[in-house]
């Protein structure tokens, strides 16, 4: 039960503070909305644009008239931004930080996150599609095709949102099906072979009553590591494709059916942390990749294949002009299979394997209400889940660092369930025309089981059994979490938005997916409150957008997981933290030709209490000679440590100048800069697993037909050819990291109709 003078002592101090704190954008999490209901993108629009989302689930509003802290990204914007996937919101959304594991994403919002992407947990931050809960990070990767939108919303969404979101939701809208022709082909060529080839065509299948679209697209390029090692491969490249295809059916003016299908596939040599981050003894060509970013040297073949995609039925019915109801059902399926070399040298030590195949199903109910002072959203969320997975890692004897007498193999076979129902509601009443005030409550319950065959042997001949495996084990947890919301919005005038709200977050334990033992069998749910304070203003006939927002979170039971060795595994509970910030996102249009966008963050995130961290063997050199670190128990204790991946300052820089020729066509210059300080990979924040401050520059030159058919565009990223890490560990035999991707550079031809 929360303390109300506490509550009052925090609201007091984040309003004193408000006026001194560089704060956050705002908007709306949106749904689908038609192309019609989005506000004009035109840039010689006098204004700002504004994009029109759907507001708490109850339908379309404008982002500046919504009380919560998103970011909002029309397709067209994203491809400005020279925007991929999810990995480059890092770059222009506010306290976003993307890191990966395998193929996995880890998507940290405001200093929240997981770095246990694998069977039996879920992720602190949720992805969408088109209102679909994505359960698995390994199918979060896949690239933007057919966007509408994307929806960043940060802070806990407990009320409304599927599976608990602690951190926050990425929530991505397709285009609607038209009821006119329309098509577009898409050529990317650039450095590193890149070849990259889209397109979608979208129309009437029956006039005015049934539309669809169909979108498609398949990526290659060459490696970014060069391999240096004899006969190895180089990694990270891409050898993937994908399609979406949507079925729109008015079956009345208040019923809409909307069948929606997509699949996705890749085999290629992709990365992980490959990395050597500190040397290793006996492995000279790896030693000498340290600090080049280019160049790994692997001995083993490092080979990635995945598959995923799914089905869905979106209903929309209008009962009267105050209630609509919507389901939304859905089947998904998701594969991967990833090989690695997972010493990151040219030394014969060790390999490892991930593999996954998971199936979901969801259902999800809203009944919408509208009313004159009143509106509001009553649901139901089902979710159902089933996952095997088979992690696998074998070490060979080598004379450079202590290893078993002859190859050991250590594999796992767990078999991990969830099923979990929801409801919840939410409604906004205006206690005046412009004082209204928000109420929600959620209520989930959840069932989760492992059967766990966990296996540690000396291969043959003979084959031996190392005691005291195999460990064959079953478990089933239940958990349940009530999360409320409160708010209170005041619009001061027509250009001005003020709120505040009280979040809870919730996020249900888990199971791991590596249990050796019954006491590691399981962990416990983590939980969140959020407090927040916001403004929404536009100045200057809306030329001129400032977003602030202020946010204290109290953070307990926090879920860790540290990689200790191979296929050895520590998911456990940190007792508390306190994660406090400031965002400010400003958008200013002086002229009809420029367009300045910027973000700044100043995020505090810090464990209270965490008086045991496991630490990794191979962490122990950097960790011994601290304080904090407990020889006898091999634990540090990492209060008052930052948390993963939780920059102190992040910020983003963009120009945009447009020119308009004299035969109607158009040419515009595009600059970007993102720039962040530390992040650290490890709760003992030794920087041997850390990425230093550094920035990215990106820049575009785009010419445009005055009618609109064919657009060209010469764009570079990564302008320096800056060398970073977004991810890091130690459970290899030295410290590893992964790569971000190196200066890429290209042209783009768009042909439209």
């Amino acid at each position: 039960m929360i303390n109300k003078n506490a509550l009052l002592r925090t609201t007091a101090a984040i309003a004193l503070s408000f006026c001194s704190l560089p704060v956050v954008s705002i908007g709306a999490l949106a749904e689908e909305q038609p192309a019609s209901q989005q506000a004009s993108t035109d840039p010689s629009a006098a204004g700002l644009d504004e994009v029109i989302v759907t507001a708490a689930k109850t339908g379309a509003i404008g982002l500046q008239k919504t009380p919560i802290a998103v970011s909002a990204f029309t397709g067209d914007e994203l491809k400005l931004a020279l925007s991929n996937d999810i990995k480059d919101l890092a770059r222009f959304s506010p306290s976003v930080n993307i890191a990966q594991e395998s193929t996995n994403a880890e998507v940290y919002i405001r200093g929240i996150g997981s770095n246990n992407p694998f069977a039996g947990s879920d992720p602190d931050v949720t992805m969408q599609s088109d209102g679909v809960y994505l359960a698995r990070p390994s199918e979060q990767f896949g690239q933007f095709l057919d966007v509408e939108r994307v929806e960043v919303l940060r802070g806990p969404q407990g009320t409304l949102y599927g599976r608990n979101a602690v951190g926050g939701t990425i929530n991505i809208i397709s285009k609607t099906p038209s009821d006119v022709v329309t098509g577009q082909e898409e050529l990317t060529v650039g450095n590193y072979g890149e070849v990259q080839n889209q397109a979608y065509i979208s129309g009437p299948l029956i006039p005015g009553q049934v539309q669809a679209s169909l979108a498609i697209n398949y990526e290659r390029h060459d490696p970014y590591l060069k391999n240096i090692a004899p006969g190895g491969n180089g990694i990270a490249d891409a050898n993937d494709g994908g399609m979406r295809g949507q079925v729109r059916y008015e079956a009345s003016p208040d019923i809409t059916a909307t069948t929606r299908f997509d699949w996705s596939q890749g085999y290629d040599h992709g990365e992980t942390r490959s990395s050597l981050l500190a040397p290793l003894k006996g492995a000279p060509l790896a030693n000498s990749t340290i600090g080049s970013y280019s160049e790994v040297a692997l001995n083993s073949p490092q080979n990635a294949r995945f598959y995923n995609g799914g089905i869905s039925e979106d209903i929309d019915w209008t009962l009267d002009p105050h209630l609509s109801l919507k389901s939304i059902t859905a089947y998904r399926q998701d594969f991967f299979d990833f090989t690695f070399d997972a010493d990151a040298s040219e030394i014969n030590f060790e390999t490892s394997r991930q593999q996954e195949r998971e199936h979901e199903i969801t259902q999800e109910l809203n009944l919408q209400m509208h009313y004159a002072d009143f509106e509001g959203v009553v649901g139901f969320f089902y979710f159902h889940e089933v996952d095997d997975a088979y992690p696998l890692a074998s070490v060979f004897p080598t004379p450079f660092i202590p290893s078993p007498p002859r190859q050991e193999l250590i594999q796992a076979f767990p078999h991990t369930s969830a099923d979990a129902e929801a409801g919840f509601a939410q409604g906004t009443y205006h206690l005046l025309s412009d004082l209204a005030v928000t109420v929600g409550y959620r209520y989930t319950i959840e069932q989760k089981s492992l059967e766990q065959d966990y296996q540690k042997l000396f291969v043959g001949p003979p084959q031996v059994a190392i005691a005291p495996y195999p460990f064959i084990g079953d478990t089933t947890r239940d958990f349940h979490g009530i999360t409320p919301k409160f708010g209170l919005d005041w619009t001061v005038t027509p250009d001005a938005l003020l709120y505040f709200s009280a979040t809870r977050g919730y996020k249900s334990g888990g199971l791991n997916y590596a249990a050796p033992n019954v006491l590691s069998e399981s962990f416990n749910p983590e939980s969140i409150w959020s407090y927040e304070i916001g403004a929404k203003t536009e100045w200057f006939d809306h030329r001129l957008r400032i977003n602030l927002s202020g946010f204290l979170y109290d953070y307990n039971n926090l879920q860790v997981q540290t990689l200790l060795a191979p296929a050895v595994v520590s998911i456990g509970n940190a007792a508390t933290a306190t994660i406090k910030g400031a965002e400010a996102e400003f958008k200013l249009k002086p002229e009809k030709n420029w367009l300045l966008t910027s973000n700044f963050t100043v995020l505090d995130a810090n464990y209270d209490s965490f008086a045991d961290a496991s630490v990794a063997s191979t962490l122990v050199p950097w960790v011994a000679s601290s304080p904090l670190y407990d020889r006898s128990t091999g634990t540090f204790n990492a209060a008052g440590k930052r948390l993963d991946a939780a920059p102190h300052v992040t910020a983003f820089f963009a120009a945009q100048r447009n020119w308009d020729l004299s035969n109607g066509d158009s040419v515009y210059l595009r600059g970007e800069y993102s720039w962040q300080t530390r992040a650290y990979y490890d709760p003992t924040n030794v920087n041997i697993l850390s990425q230093g401050a550094y920035g990215i520059g990106n820049m575009s030159l785009g010419y445009n037909l005055a009618d609109g058919g064919w657009q060209a565009q010469l764009w570079v990223k990564n302008i320096a050819d800056q060398g970073y890490i977004i991810s890091a560990a130690a459970n290899t035999p030295a410290p590893v990291g992964l790569v971000g991707t190196p200066r890429t550079f290209g042209m783009r031809l768009t042909a439209s109709f």
